[in-house]
């Protein structure tokens, strides 16, 4: 009984061993670079006017060259205290344009900030376009503008003075 014991041990510790290995033997995080960069379902709508990629998968990024100043002015606190804040996400395409029709928002926290965004896509936003090898490509670009907001009381008839404390790291 005890050897008959000892071997269905020693048997179980080999075949845990043999997948241990092979579990270690796997490459690092279960995805290979290629799955974790392919398009989502979501992006669909990207490569209706052809080939598009994400930043993972191009040799070199769409840099952003210039970003017209935002016309926006809060109504309101924004929701989270001092930052306002609007993700969006459009394409940029060959030439270093960003394709308007395509931008949409990923996360805000205020609806007019992340509208003014896009507003200002319009407005002269130029990057130098993504690269994949030697050839200029359209990529999926991710955009974050955000703001940060200090209330200053100022008493009736008296002059505005510059606050004591420093505007909020958003």
């Amino acid at each position: 009984m005890r050897f008959r014991l000892n071997c269905t041990l020693l048997a179980l510790v080999f075949v845990a061993t043999i997948v241990g290995a092979g579990c270690a033997s796997a490459p690092r995080g279960s995805q290979s670079a290629a799955a974790r960069c392919a398009p989502a379902e979501r992006d669909s709508v990207f490569a209706a006017a052809g080939p598009v990629y994400r930043d993972c998968a191009v040799d070199v990024h769409a840099k952003n060259l210039t970003r017209p100043r935002l016309d926006y002015r809060p109504t309101s606190p924004p929701r989270n205290g001092a930052c306002y804040s609007a993700e969006i996400e459009f394409v940029v395409n060959a030439k270093g344009v960003p394709e308007t029709s395509t931008a949409r928002v990923v996360h805000t926290n205020d609806q007019g900030l992340a509208d003014a965004t896009i507003a200002s896509l319009s407005a002269g936003w130029k990057y130098e376009p993504a690269r994949l090898g030697d050839v200029a490509v359209r990529q999926i670009v991710t955009e974050k503008n955000t703001m940060s907001m200090i209330l200053v009381a100022v008493p009736q008839g008296g002059a505005p003075t510059r606050p004591n404390q420093r505007p909020p790291v958003c």
